[in-house]
C-alpha cells in the first residue's frame, strides 16, 4: 500500500509529506512523488507502473503540464480500476468533467484545506486497512528450498509447466513464480477458497475474473492479463461462476 501524490509543485509535495506524520495511519506509508519536470513523461510511461488495488492517488487536477490530473486519473483507473483515487482543486465547476470521462473518484477535496485532506485520507487508509485483516488470508507454499506466502485473492490462476514434472506456474495479480508440486494438492488447497478446479491443468480464481469473451475464447483478469480455454472449458467455467452468483460468493 502506497500514497502517490500528482502534484506539479515542489513547496507542496514537500508539505504533503511532511504533514502526513501527524496522523498515524499515514506515517508509515511510503509516498511518491514524481520530479515537477517529468511529469509528462510519467504520464506516457503509467502503463508500465505496477500498482496494486491498495494503492492510494492524490492528485492535483490543475498541474502545469500538457496533461492535468484527470487525464492522469483516467489512465490509472483504466490500468487499476480498484485503486483509491483522490482529486484535489479549488475549482469546484471540474467536478462535470470528471462525471463526464467516468473516472470514479472516490473524494474531490479542496486543496486548500489541508486538514480536511489529510482526515479523509486518513479515515479511507484506515478503512481499507481494516478490511484486509478482516478478509486476509495466507496460504503457505512449500517450494524448493523457498517457502512461498500468498494471499489467494492476489492469485488469477495455477497451471502446470510443460515439460516439467510436478512444476505449478501461480499467474498472480502482480507477479508469478513456479513451486515443485502437483495440482491435486494445489486444487485440495484453493478448493477451501471456491477456485474453479474442474480442469485437468488449471485451478483458476473466479472472483479475479473480468470478463470472458467467448468470440476469442479468452479469460481476462482485472489485471487485464488473459487465458485461452477452450468453448468447453469456458462453458464449465462461466456455469461455475454462475453457481458461485447464485450462493452470493460472487458479487
Amino acid at each position: 500500500m502506497k500514497i502517490y501524490y500528482v502534484e506539479d509543485n515542489l513547496f507542496h509535495q514537500e508539505l504533503f509529506k511532511k504533514e502526513r506524520m501527524k496522523y498515524p495511519y499515514l506515517s508509515s506509508l511510503e509516498v511518491v512523488t514524481f520530479p515537477t519536470n517529468k511529469l509528462e513523461s510519467v504520464y506516457k510511461s503509467l502503463d508500465s507502473y505496477t500498482f496494486s488495488s491498495s494503492d492510494f492517488f492524490v492528485l492535483d487536477i490543475d498541474l502545469k503540464s500538457l496533461h492535468t490530473g484527470i487525464d492522469f486519473a483516467k489512465k490509472i483507473r483504466a490500468h487499476n480500476p480498484n485503486c483509491f483515487i483522490i482529486f484535489l482543486s479549488n475549482d469546484s465547476s471540474r467536478g462535470l468533467e470528471i462525471i463526464n470521462q467516468q473516472i470514479r473518484p472516490d473524494l474531490y477535496l479542496n486543496k486548500d484545506h489541508i486538514d480536511q485532506i489529510f482526515t479523509a485520507l486518513e479515515a479511507a487508509v484506515k478503512e481499507k486497512l481494516t478490511k484486509q485483516e478482516q478478509n486476509n488470508t495466507i496460504v503457505e507454499l512449500n517450494g524448493t528450498g523457498k517457502i512461498h506466502l500468498v494471499n489467494p485473492d492476489e492469485i488469477n490462476y495455477i497451471t502446470t509447466v510443460k515439460g516439467f514434472r510436478s512444476s505449478l506456474e501461480f499467474f498472480g495479480v502482480n507477479e508469478n513464480f513456479i513451486i515443485q508440486d502437483k495440482m491435486k494438492s494445489m486444487k485440495d488447497i484453493f478448493a477451501e477458497y471456491h477456485f474453479f478446479n474442474e480442469l485437468k491443468i488449471y485451478s483458476i480464481n473466479p472472483f479475479n475474473v473480468k470478463e470472458v469473451n467467448k468470440q476469442t475464447m479468452e479469460v481476462i483478469f482485472k489485471n487485464k492479463e488473459s487465458l485461452l480455454l477452450s468453448p468447453a472449458s469456458i462453458k464449465k467455467l462461466l456455469h461455475y461462476i454462475n453457481t458461485l452468483q447464485q450462493q452470493r460468493h460472487l458479487p
